[in-house]
């Protein structure tokens, strides 16, 4: 495991000098301002212990903050970016391509490694969406930093219990099974389509998207694409944007120094009457009052 500060952004061979195969790279570093243009590397953790960091997968922005992860496969290319006041404390892990390996192998039935040990299987391609770390996860990281003079053994280890808990975190927020189509890869597939167009949802809280703007992002047809984002998800695209704007008209309101009626028009509320029936309706309170 080996432990880096934020590369040049000007190098363009960016990050290539590093021991994919073998090795996997932690930066983890402190800076106000970094930013680096599209690339790949190998499938790689994204997160922030303080502070925030811009990604760009799918073509749009996500704003990562402590207790959020990304998650991005190898060789999709991204791009990020952190502008700040104050310092961010930025960690990115890129596994190892024996580490992702090992993880493809658990995959297979157990016949199958017996009889084949070094049988290949790649894990799939991970929807690339910014989403809260799980429990283990957080823990996990949070003991990241004690690894640095660590015993190799132990470094290996902790590299492929983290890899292992980033796939449960993915498996376990997946409802796949739920969909119509026949195929798993098909399901799958499906399922990161809409995870994509959700992301792009949550990133445009205060713009007036439509059905049309989701599939195309999405890549599918509208009427298909909300039959799959209802049957992935469990409710319908306006249901999620509906609860993602309350919530987060709550989260700046808790945090204080700003009217309600800015908050209201941060997250697409431009009448007033409408947000507040809206906020007391699913908080059970008014906003003023929360």
């Amino acid at each position: 495991m080996l432990f880096k500060s934020l590369p040049n952004p000007n190098d363009r061979i960016l990050l290539s000098r590093f021991l994919w195969e073998d090795e996997t790279l932690v930066v983890h570093d402190l800076a106000c301002r970094a930013s680096y243009r599209r690339h790949v590397a190998p499938l790689s953790l994204k997160t922030v212990r303080c502070g925030a960091e811009s990604y760009n997968v799918h073509g749009f922005d996500e704003i990562i903050h402590p207790g959020e992860c990304l998650v991005v496969n190898e060789g999709q290319s991204y791009s990020s970016a952190i502008a700040s006041g104050s310092p961010v404390e930025t960690v990115c892990l890129f596994f190892s391509a024996r580490d992702v390996f090992s993880l493809a192998q658990l995959e297979l039935p157990e016949s199958d490694l017996l009889d084949e040990p070094t049988r290949f299987r790649s894990v799939g391609e991970l929807p690339a969406v910014k989403r809260r770390m799980s429990a283990q996860l957080q823990q996990l990281l949070g003991g990241l930093s004690g690894l640095r003079i660590a015993p190799r053994l132990r470094q290996e280890e902790f590299s492929l219990t983290l890899l292992a808990a980033v796939w449960a975190m993915e498996r376990s927020e997946r409802r796949t099974r739920q969909m119509t189509a026949v195929r798993a890869s098909t399901r799958g597939e499906l399922y990161r389509r809409c995870s994509v167009a959700r992301s792009y949802l949550r990133s445009h809280l205060s713009e007036n998207v439509c059905v049309s703007d989701l599939a195309r992002v999405a890549g599918l047809s509208r009427a298909h694409f909300l039959r799959a984002f209802s049957q992935c998800f469990g409710e319908t695209p306006y249901q999620f944007l509906r609860r993602e704007r309350l919530n987060r008209a709550a989260a700046l309101l808790r945090s204080g120094g700003r009217s309600v009626s800015e908050i209201a028009a941060s997250v697409g509320y431009s009448d007033f009457s409408a947000f507040a029936r809206a906020f007391r309706r699913f908080h059970g309170i008014a906003p003023s009052a929360w």
